[in-house]
């Protein structure tokens, strides 16, 4: 909840699966494949410029000055092979669901936005 509170994001609408259980349950995707390979990688740079770099990068460094750098991570380190998703609920009734297969597979913003 540390680095949620650096990028001024309210806690309380973040979710942390602690273990991966629910991303088991829901086929979140996982293991060395997802991680950091050329495509993913330059997915995600073409999303981002050198200042929401720089602010993600001082964000994370000022949480592990924080609560130290051992307790941003899992418990489990193979946790951090674990890919995401970005999912919109209303109720019980799911409007929204993106299932991120690699690093830097993120939904399209306008696509969350235009579920809401």
């Amino acid at each position: 909840m540390e680095f949620a509170t650096q990028l001024n994001i309210d806690p309380s609408q973040c979710f942390g699966d602690e273990g991966g259980i629910v991303g088991d349950s829901i086929g979140l995707e996982k293991g060395f494949s997802t991680m950091w390979n050329p495509p993913a990688v330059d997915a995600m740079m073409s999303r981002n410029d050198q200042e929401s770099l720089t602010e993600l990068g001082n964000a994370y460094k000022n949480a592990a000055d924080n609560i130290g750098i051992q307790n941003l991570a899992p418990k489990k380190i193979g946790d951090t092979l674990r890919q995401g998703g970005t999912f919109v609920f209303r109720g019980d009734k799911t409007l929204f669901q993106h299932f991120d297969s690699k690093v830097g597979d993120n939904a399209d913003i306008d696509a969350i936005l235009a579920s809401i």
